[in-house]
């Protein structure tokens, strides 16, 4: 049995829920769980921002123990501090090259990795050291 920690959508039409549960794999997308590890609401609320909540402990046991979360939960858990980055790759075009260079995942944009800051040398040249 292979565990997926992944969204199950609550709420009505157009006012979405979801509630982050623990679910073999198996198991339709609202359906049978084996545990309820939070909750996530992407409708900003009064001041703007997305509710979640989540269970680090039990979470952090299930990752533990080999389960696979899932995309959406992957990027809610980046968020939230518990696992690194995912990987991302920019798309040029469809079904053509892929561009190699690495995404900022919070802001999408490329990292430019050439950028290095100057290096200042202090000592004197040699041709400054002649008596």
């Amino acid at each position: 049995m292979v565990v997926r920690l992944r969204l199950s959508r609550l709420g009505c039409k157009n006012r979405p829920f979801f509630r982050v549960m623990a679910a073999d794999s198996r198991s339709p997308r609202d359906g049978k769980h084996i545990e309820v590890l939070g909750y996530f609401n992407p409708l900003p609320g009064q001041d703007g921002g997305k509710r979640m909540g989540l269970k680090f402990d039990r979470i952090k046991y299930w990752l533990s123990v080999g389960a696979q979360a899932s995309d959406p939960v992957q990027r809610l858990l980046f968020r939230s501090g518990l696992l690194p980055p995912p990987p991302m790759v920019a798309m040029g075009r469809k079904g053509g090259e892929r561009d190699t260079r690495p995404v900022d995942p919070m802001t999408g944009r490329f990292v430019d990795a050439e950028k290095k800051p100057p290096v200042i040398d202090n000592q004197p040249k040699e041709e400054d050291k002649s008596p």
